[in-house]
């Protein structure tokens, strides 16, 4: 799943419907990065996507719904979203920026910019609709695995724990 496609359901699933009859969600100014890297477990990275996401909601009834709400579950979104690809590629992880705008004594629009990095990543698939380096690929969300514990032998059996013992 994008980082947009998660913050667009989480806003979905956190924002009373009432505030979410006009809201939208779109990419724009995307930019291409390449940086290939072989992932392992048959993933491929060929580059870093750069782009904005916009959000909107017109008639938000910011009477009904404090729009402070929005700002905190931005802000727990990008809490619990990995955004260090940012910080890997030089980028500068800019803070959301937010425009809100009064129509009338009952609605508001609302307008979020995020900017977003993702990596643009494929894995082999005989039916896959992309041609790379002589086989078939489709695209993927990146699978990472992390040890959370491990052994290291040096001249003996005993061993020395890694991580939290359980």
């Amino acid at each position: 799943m994008s980082q947009l496609e998660s913050l667009t359901q989480f806003f979905k699933d956190n924002v009373p419907p009432r505030a979410m009859l006009a809201f939208n969600s779109e990419m724009d100014e995307m930019q291409y990065i390449p940086a290939q890297k072989d992932l392992g477990l048959g993933q491929y990275r060929l580059a870093i996507l750069r782009s904005t996401a916009l959000f909107s909601w017109e008639r938000f009834p910011y009477r009904l719904c404090d729009p402070r709400l929005l700002m905190a579950l931005m802000t727990a979104w990008l809490s619990e979203t990995d955004r260090s690809l940012f910080a890997e590629n030089g980028i500068d992880d800019s803070s959301p920026e937010w425009d809100v705008s009064v129509d009338d004594k009952e609605t508001a629009t609302v307008v979020l910019t995020v900017p977003m990095v993702e990596e643009l990543c494929i894995v082999p698939d005989e039916k896959g609709a992309i041609p790379f380096d002589g086989q078939r690929w489709r695209l993927a969300d990146p699978e990472i695995w992390t040890a959370l514990t491990a052994q290291v032998f040096g001249t003996d059996e005993q061993g020395a724990p890694i991580g939290q013992a359980q």
